[in-house]
């Protein structure tokens, strides 16, 4: 090892060494960990995501670091698991790498999932095998397990007509970020929260179980593609509609300056923005107060933007009239 840091050749092992360092062994959570080609659980759990992050795809080096792609990574996994209510657990990582990559960037981008689960307060989240293999292109693969809530799971199928649909977090602020970095203008410091998001996002691990355990939301997910993308996903599973109010979609006074720094419209990245990590939500209406409660608790936004329908069409009213919408949402082909 001390041949690698001092700038030599690294191999395979050498980085699942890296990674034992960082990731030592956890006995309370597996009878066998890293270094076998299985890792035994020392108890079931069953919730199960997987998400993938691939250089030139979801993320630019010119944009961001190796450890800052690595983190959004394992965001978008606990994200998941917390959309359904679910407490992350263990995962594994199937790691691609370039082989003119620096040792220093790979045990960084480890260190920084470390930093991720760390952050995220997860006592019980770690990582327990996986993969190193050479790649044209770096890459990240996380399948997490979460545990079993002792409470029903929320699904993306539970709206129903009449329910309202919320969304918790800052939808758009990741994309403004994006814009910033794509501009060349993430270094600059009036703008540093947005760039924070897109790099550094966090997921609602705990409003997540919160609102599922208090049965206050009737379908949950994450908003990782979007409102645009992700909305229509929840309503085809629910087997409904909805209406939703353009004018709900209204900027904070930093992100509308924002739009004004770039002259771009806040609502193309409020409505289309992915990779934000906040909670899209359907509730009785009678829950619309305690929702709001709950997530101001935790210094959550929540803001209602439409309501679901028998019909099963979405569509977009300002007010009061039906209009059409660009959508932007990022899509792999």
């Amino acid at each position: 090892m001390a041949e690698v840091l001092a700038g030599g050749r690294w191999t395979e092992s050498d980085v699942i060494e890296a990674i034992m360092e960082v990731f030592p062994s956890r006995r309370d959570l597996v009878t066998l960990g890293i270094g076998d080609d299985c890792a035994v659980l020392a108890r079931g759990e069953r919730l199960v995501t997987t998400d993938a992050s691939v250089e030139g795809v979801h993320f630019d080096v010119a944009w961001m670091t190796l450890a800052d792609a690595a983190y959004r990574c394992l965001t978008s996994n606990l994200s998941d698991v917390a959309a359904m209510g679910g407490e992350p657990g263990c995962f594994t990582l199937a790691l691609g790498l370039r082989p003119d990559l620096g040792f220093d960037e790979i045990r960084g981008a480890i260190g920084a999932m470390r930093q991720c689960v760390e952050e995220h307060g997860l006592s019980r989240c770690a990582l327990v095998g996986g993969d190193v293999v050479r790649s044209a292109v770096a890459m990240f693969s996380v399948t997490m397990l979460g545990e079993v809530p002792e409470w029903p799971v929320v699904t993306r199928a539970g709206a129903r007509a009449g329910d309202v649909i919320a969304v918790l977090g800052d939808p758009g602020y990741a994309a403004a970020g994006l814009e910033l970095c794509r501009r060349g203008r993430a270094g600059e410091s009036s703008w540093s929260r947005f760039v924070e998001a897109f790099r550094r996002p966090r997921a609602q691990v705990v409003l997540g179980p919160l609102l599922a355990r208090a049965r206050l939301v009737t379908a949950m997910m994450d908003t990782s593609d979007g409102i645009m993308t992700d909305l229509p996903r929840m309503l085809k599973s629910s087997g409904c509609g909805a209406e939703l109010d353009v004018g709900a979609f209204v900027p904070d006074a930093a992100m509308a300056a924002l739009g004004c720094e770039l002259g771009m419209d806040p609502l193309g990245w409020m409505a289309s923005g992915g990779e934000d990590f906040g909670l899209l939500v359907t509730a009785d209406p009678c829950h619309v107060c305690a929702l709001e409660r709950a997530a101001l608790e935790y210094g959550v936004r929540c803001r209602v933007i439409g309501r679901c329908t028998a019909e099963r069409r979405l569509c977009w009213l300002k007010g009061g009239r039906e209009v059409a919408m660009e959508d932007a949402s990022f899509s792999h082909f």
